[in-house]
């Protein structure tokens, strides 16, 4: 009786079934379209974020809520370039992580063995690294461009003896070094030992890191743009991808303000030309604006710590008199050469004039310096040698000294207006600013 019941039950259900489907086939349909339509925001999204160097969030239909903690995840999508600009590997026609350790193994019929041959049974050389035999010229241009070569041999040395905790020093003898290129295990990167799958998820932890700590930065940043740090008081003017604003803090003069690019860059000379032609819209802008008022412009910024992507660049803006415009330049010439010892790296050229060149034609891109402009034409550009003995306060110092301001400005620490103060001042600012802004042809 029970296995006839449940033959009707069996027979009831195929009858419902193609009702069923139908309703199911539209709500399908509708979810699909729904879904089509997420999914093309969440890509519009992740392109404005590419084309930003930022992450992107992900749409909310990605948050879940795990069933097995239950706790909330919110799912987000990785930036495709690093806090430097350069592309993550996979993306913009990079290698992804494992595919040299993929090629290797094709080339070699399977597994490869750890222990490098570079020599054949008549003792002629063959090769150097494990995978020169599955490495064609164009493969190495690419890696050359994006910096996967291993080239920075001595980084990766040191990394490997500091990791080899028996690590003795006749490991690298001198003489097998030359004859028998010994040693070039160790000077390999560590991100190329491993399988596919153990390079991938090294890379995928390095990249998670990268993205937390930038989004840590940023939100604690005073000066990026989306940061609710950032004074929003002392706003004067936003362009596409820079903005004008007072200082925050340490105000010496009146109209001291400060060319900011309202994302995350380490310094001036590491930004793209379309940011740099806006900081040099503002600039003339800005002499413009303080020449009617009889005044001449000192344009100055200090750079360090480059690689930890601590700091935000800030240009600052003091405007000065005629007179001690004309003598800022002798000022800030003996101020830097005596900056660092006689004995630095840089002590030839402890000064390098920008007027020919400009500052981004002076010195390579990942250098801390400090860069002073006078006016629109000449400046003075200083590589700094020695970051942790830098006096990192010597442009205020020396503005200090040239406007003959009272000794307790370059000691007295650097405070913080009130709110009302620092809109009062933006407002009158902006007011003065207002016939010069090259923003409001943007609108």
């Amino acid at each position: 009786c029970s296995r006839t019941e449940m033959l009707r039950s069996r027979l009831a259900g195929l009858k419902k079934a193609p009702a069923e489907g139908s309703a199911a086939a539209a709500t399908a349909a509708s979810s699909t379209t729904a879904d089509v339509a997420a999914g093309n925001k969440s890509v519009a999204e992740a392109l404005r974020a590419r084309l930003a160097c930022r992450a992107a969030a992900a749409p909310a239909a990605a948050a879940d809520t795990n069933a097995a903690d239950g706790k909330q995840h919110e799912v987000v999508m990785l930036p495709q370039v690093d806090a430097a600009g350069c592309p993550m590997p996979g993306a913009f026609g990079r290698e992804s992580a494992g595919e040299a350790r993929r090629a290797e193994e094709a080339a070699a019929g399977g597994r490869i063995s750890k222990r490098v041959q570079r020599y054949s049974a008549d003792g002629t050389k063959e090769r150097y690294f494990a995978d020169d035999d599955a490495t064609d010229l164009q493969t190495l241009v690419k890696r050359a461009k994006y910096g996967d070569d291993n080239m920075n041999i001595d980084r990766s040395l040191m990394r490997n003896i500091a990791a080899k905790s028996r690590f003795k020093e006749t490991d690298l003898d001198a003489d097998a070094e030359y004859d028998y290129d010994a040693g070039l295990d160790m000077s390999e990167s560590h991100r190329k030992r491993g399988d596919v799958q153990q390079q991938r998820a090294r890379e995928h932890q390095r990249q998670v890191a990268q993205f937390n700590r930038i989004q840590r930065l940023e939100h604690s940043c005073t000066f990026c743009f989306s940061s609710p740090a950032r004074s929003k008081e002392l706003l004067i003017a936003v362009g596409q991808a820079t903005y004008l604003s007072l200082v925050p803090r340490g105000r010496l003069v009146e109209g001291h303000c400060c060319i900011v690019p309202a994302e995350h860059m380490a310094s001036m000379r590491q930004v793209d030309d379309a940011i740099w032609t806006e900081v040099r819209n503002f600039q003339k802008c800005l002499i413009q604006m303080f020449m009617t008022a009889g005044k001449e412009v000192l344009f100055l910024e200090t750079a360090t710590n480059l690689t930890a992507h601590k700091h935000h660049a800030v240009m600052e803006v003091i405007p000065v008199g005629q007179e001690a415009f004309a003598k800022s330049p002798m000022y800030f010439k003996k101020a830097l050469q005596e900056a660092e010892s006689d004995w630095s790296q840089h002590a030839a050229k402890a000064v390098i004039e920008t007027k020919s060149k400009g500052l981004r034609g002076s010195i390579p891109p990942n250098f801390p310096y400090m860069y002073v402009q006078f006016g629109y034409g000449n400046g003075f550009v200083h590589v700094i040698d020695d970051e942790r003995k830098f006096n990192k306060d010597l442009g205020r110092q020396v503005i200090v000294g040239l406007l003959k301001l009272p000794a307790e400005v370059m000691h007295r620490k650097q405070r913080v207006d009130a709110a009302a103060v620092q809109a009062s001042m933006a407002a009158q600012f902006r007011k003065q600013f207002a016939p010069y802004d090259w923003t409001k042809a943007l609108d």
